[in-house]
């Protein structure tokens, strides 16, 4: 299949214009399309505008509601219990993220979950933003239970979480920050997605198929399969208990919460939230109440560039920090164009003509 090359604008402004066209507020919009193509820039094309028609089957089916706005349920200081409502995730986890941010900032600390909410994108996207603001930041959204999500539950064949990706953001003196981004699962399900619409085999370890068979078939995931628990046959138990601890997590933004919804991708898992949990927390600190901040992000630059400095194991051409891979991608990707899968870009282009939005010029 042939890709199709856009530029970073202009499938910002179409993926902005699609949102809109959907019904969601100008401003929530645009915060979608600049989410979305940051996350191809920064090469997680799987978190990319390949999403869109996810996101837009959602809609439709009433899941995802694109006008709807987050609102604060409960505040304190510290402290926030944000409702997004079932709207655009990227957007109800950017406003909690600015909460989150402002008030850390005049308090040390702060704390936000979120309930009701559909998925957020790139979780680097959220911890990047509030270390480039002089802030440490960790952010995770969980999901579990019977049947949800796309992960097996260790040691057995049912789908039991959802990727439950962890992100940690660390500030540094004179350079980018130090941003881990990762699943409990030994792939996240929109890589499954991006195989599937290349035509491409998995990497052996990433799934299972309904069987609990593994399998490098990306159709499998869709008929019945899984995604497997991050360390594989050694240490598969690692990657369950971080999608069990982000889960519990995130079940902080539910407690006493008596409605059917959650962190949700289906009209069924909208209806039924027994012996399920989860949803997003996130949380920001300014390490300047510990010691002086300026000293702080110089140690931290000065323990990455030890990481640099150490000597490559064979065949290793250099030695790469967490986040460093992003920050070196969008600076390609913006001169050279994003690329679209063409399966990909079929079906945005039959979004655009039902919602009468112009496609992006190629090249």
């Amino acid at each position: 299949m042939t890709d199709i090359i856009c530029s970073p604008g202009a499938l910002q402004r179409f993926a902005a214009g699609l949102t809109e066209a959907a019904g969601a507020d100008r401003d929530v919009a645009e915060e979608m399309g600049r989410h979305l193509v940051n996350a191809n820039l920064s090469g997680h094309d799987s978190h990319g505008v390949i999403r869109l028609p996810q996101y837009f089957a959602q809609i439709g089916e009433g899941v995802i509601l694109p006008a709807a706005r987050p609102e604060i349920l409960r505040e304190t200081p510290v402290t926030a219990l944000i409702d997004a409502r079932r709207g655009l995730g990227q957007f109800s986890t950017a406003f909690a993220l600015d909460w989150a941010v402002a008030h850390a900032r005049q308090h040390g600390l702060a704390a936000a979950a979120i309930r009701h909410s559909s998925h957020i994108g790139r979780l680097g996207e959220y911890t990047e933003r509030a270390a480039a603001a002089g802030l440490v930041a960790i952010l995770t959204v969980g999901v579990g239970g019977p049947g949800l999500g796309g992960m097996l539950l260790y040691g057995s064949r049912q789908r039991f979480f959802g990727a439950n990706p962890w992100s940690i953001g660390v500030p540094a003196e004179g350079g980018p920050p130090m941003v881990f981004d990762g699943s409990s699962s030994a792939i996240a399900e929109g890589k499954v997605r991006l195989a599937r619409s290349k035509g491409a085999a998995l990497p052996e370890g990433a799934i299972a198929d309904g069987e609990g068979k593994p399998t490098t078939d990306p159709e499998d995931f869709y008929a019945g399969g899984g995604l497997l628990p991050l360390g594989g046959s050694v240490a598969g138990h690692k990657g369950y208990g971080l999608a069990m601890a982000s889960m519990l997590v995130g079940a902080l933004a539910m407690i006493g919460d008596e409605s059917p919804g959650l962190w949700v991708s289906s009209r069924a898992e909208v209806q039924d939230a027994r012996g399920r949990a989860g949803g997003v927390f996130l949380l920001a600190l300014d390490p300047g109440r510990f010691g002086d901040r300026a000293t702080y992000a110089g140690m931290v630059a000065e323990v990455l560039s030890a990481a640099k400095r150490a000597p490559c194991a064979p065949g290793v051409p250099e030695i790469l920090i967490p986040g460093e891979p992003e920050v070196r991608m969008r600076e390609r990707r913006s001169r050279e164009g994003i690329a679209v899968p063409e399966a990909t870009w079929k079906e945005l282009a039959a979004l655009a003509a039902r919602l009468e939005v112009a496609l992006p010029e190629r090249g």
